[in-house]
């Protein structure tokens, strides 16, 4: 059968210029399928700032990768799942696909990993509050990453003070809400105005506009007014000179989760200052992001459970930017970095 995908032209540093790293390609498949094999059509297509680093490991002429929701059209006698199935997988930029759906080691970067089996999504957890889109965005991979981020290390305490950098996008948002929740003092970083006023919304304690390059003293002024007592909890997806300045205002025994580092990996600035003693005297504990490490049943059930019980309850609110069809998947790719304003929440492609 005829079948769509995006494969990769190009390797570009810093700011994705989709129509250099990106082309089109229609190509046939083989529908013969193995004993174990499915052919699943795609329904949503993920686009998230972490697909920069995928783009820049990912051979040349190769499918651009990305978390996907795919319905099963055809299955072979042994397959993992049935014909009607929902599944979730890194299944790519394509329209169409065969897999197993079997875990697939990552081994073209220089931190190899391996992207997890597909998941079967039971439509029974999904509604008009929490419609199947959001196995990509707060019940999928940065929900995922917030919740178990929360759940699993920062130790949110009532009275915390906590900042989030990056604080309006699908992960950011939803560590302030539940950092909120817990009894924290939120703060929030963003770069838009339209955003700084959604975090008003959600209930944050205060918002600091950041854009790469602002002058350090004016963020430590600012941040200094904002946590007169210091910084217990850093959630930290941007890195840089705002990173630099939080590192200085760390409390005693606070904690810093390092999700992403956007100054660095898409901003190319890879120089700070020599930050070691500014973590050694108030005993900070740092930790690295990786939520695969959180991709179990149990910890599904549990996200589902305890953010959408939240969600259906009115106490968290999310927001998505679906953007239609398939041709447009790069430039909503594009948008995470050049449209910030308008690219709201969960950034998501339905085909």
């Amino acid at each position: 059968m005829r079948i769509e995908k995006w494969v990769v032209q190009e390797h570009a540093d810093g700011v994705p210029d989709v129509e250099r790293m990106y082309r089109k390609v229609v190509e046939e498949l083989d529908v013969r399928l193995a004993a174990d094999e499915m052919l699943l059509r795609t329904r949503y297509v993920s686009v998230d700032p972490y697909l920069q680093g995928i783009a820049l490991d990912t051979p040349i002429g190769d499918h651009m990768g990305a978390d996907a929701i795919m319905e099963v059209m055809e299955a072979g006698p042994d397959a993992r799942f049935a014909v009607g199935d929902l599944v979730q997988g890194f299944a790519g930029w394509r329209s169409h696909l065969v897999s197993n759906g079997a875990p697939r080691l990552w081994q073209t970067g220089t931190f190899p990993m391996v992207f997890p089996a597909f998941r079967r999504l039971d439509p029974v957890d999904y509604d008009e509050a929490l419609p199947l889109s959001t196995a990509l965005g707060i019940l999928g991979g940065p929900g995922m990453t917030a919740w178990g981020t929360v759940e699993k290390f920062l130790d949110v305490r009532p009275g915390s003070t906590v900042l989030v950098s990056g604080a309006s996008g699908a992960v950011g948002s939803l560590v302030g809400q539940l950092a909120k929740h817990r009894g924290a003092r939120v703060i929030g970083t963003t770069a838009a105005p339209e955003k700084a006023a959604w975090l008003w919304e959600l209930g944050f304690d205060g918002v600091l506009l950041y854009r790469d390059g602002d002058a350090p003293d004016r963020l430590e002024k600012e941040l200094a007014e904002l946590a007169p007592e210091g910084i217990d909890r850093y959630f930290d997806s941007l890195g840089g000179v705002l990173t630099d300045v939080v590192f200085g205002m760390l409390a005693v025994e606070s904690r810093v989760a390092v999700c992403w580092q956007w100054a660095s990996q898409v901003g190319g600035d890879w120089v700070g200052p020599r930050l070691l003693p500014l973590i050694m005297f108030p005993r900070t504990t740092i930790r690295g992001v990786f939520s695969l490490e959180w991709f179990t049943e149990e910890n599904w059930a549990a996200l589902r459970r305890d953010v959408g019980a939240l969600v259906r309850g009115g106490e968290l609110t999310y927001r998505q930017s679906v953007h239609q069809g398939f041709d447009s998947i790069p430039a909503a790719y594009r948008a995470l970095y050049l449209d910030r304003a308008a690219s709201r929440g969960k950034v998501l492609v339905e085909l």
